[in-house]
């Protein structure tokens, strides 16, 4: 079964998470690099900081209690997804109508698309 984030990402294809699951250094510090280029702007306005350091890329997956990379620890779609005690969007009854989720699904339509396979309307 794939580890699903509460948006609806699937944690196996996050570079963060497979860097941590296989302590590969290596994916740890390109990942740290590439990530810093793309969301610089977002991280000084976001984690007061804009860069990230390969000591920044780990992560057990969104659903785990401990281990979260900075990004995911401070989500507010996971924070609003364990307030309401689902284990995914996918259970919400404002999940047509979420602003946060609708913006994020923008971006990443592969984790709408996994999140509509398990929806139950």
């Amino acid at each position: 079964m794939k580890t699903l984030a509460y948006c609806g990402l699937n944690c196996e294809d996050c570079p963060v998470f497979v860097a941590t699951a296989n302590n590969d250094n290596g994916l740890r510090e390109k990942t740290a690099s590439d990530w810093s280029k793309l969301y610089g702007a977002q991280l000084s306005d976001y984690l007061g900081k804009n860069s990230l350091s390969p000591e920044d890329m780990n992560c057990s997956g969104c659903q785990s209690q401990s281990g979260l990379f900075i990004g995911c620890m401070n989500c507010p779609i996971r924070t609003c997804a364990q307030e309401k005690k689902f284990i995914s969007c996918a259970s919400c009854n404002e999940y047509e109508i979420c602003g946060i989720l609708n913006g994020f699904f923008s971006i990443h339509r592969n984790a709408k698309e996994n999140l509509d396979r398990i929806r139950v309307p």
